[in-house]
């Protein structure tokens, strides 16, 4: 997905990592994004993106949330301030409107360092 030098990123898809992450990680809120996240020491940094059905039964609207979640998670990481860290977590999108790559930047980046403290 994406790559460093000195941690890797890999996406997270199994069912029962999902599941763990959901019931023993760390729930954090900032308008429109949520992030539930664990931090470990394995050296491996594992993402997960989701959208609700419900709130756009659009699939073509959904993929392209999770495509700006992540393109602004690669931004975000290629700045020169990004301290590299390992762990799983997992973004939602709970807006009710298509965002922009803009308005993904300040909460993401909240979400993150608050992820990064733990």
């Amino acid at each position: 997905m994406f790559s460093k030098a000195s941690n890797e990123i890999t996406q997270l898809k199994s069912k029962k990592a999902i599941e763990l992450l959901f019931a023993q990680g760390d729930h954090h809120i900032k308008k429109p994004l949520k992030l539930v996240c664990e931090v470990n020491n394995s050296g491996v940094l594992s993402l997960g993106f989701g959208v609700s059905k419900r709130l756009f039964p659009k699939a073509v609207d959904r993929n392209r949330v999770k495509r700006l979640m992540r393109e602004q998670f690669k931004l975000l990481r290629s700045n020169d301030g990004y301290v590299v860290f390992s762990g799983s977590g997992f973004f939602i999108f709970e807006g009710r409107e298509l965002p922009t790559l803009e308005a993904l930047e300040a909460p993401m980046q909240k979400l993150v360092s608050a992820w990064r403290e733990n």
